[in-house]
């Protein structure tokens, strides 16, 4: 299994866990959920402020971004040191 496959995977299972609630509270909007914390680190409306806001509070980590609700246009996003 590739790097890129294993956080597609701890990335649906964490949305999976939160997704009643996430899909209530941000249906539609882009979040980022960090791997390594499995958590929720940034919404918003925007690609690029939710990727800045994610780096900004969880540099190094790997982060995967994706819409909530049934079209989810998944993006996975790099550990940077």
């Amino acid at each position: 299994m590739t790097e890129a496959n294993i956080i597609d995977e701890k990335a649906r299972h964490i949305y999976e866990t939160h997704r009643e609630e996430w899909e209530k509270l941000y249906s539609g909007k882009i979040i980022a959920i960090d791997i390594e914390e499995n958590n929720l680190v940034s919404v918003g409306e925007h690609i690029s402020d939710v990727d800045f806001e994610a780096r900004k509070r969880r540099p190094g980590h790997r982060l995967f971004m994706r819409r909530v609700g049934n079209n989810p246009a998944t993006v996975r996003l790099r550990k940077y040191a």
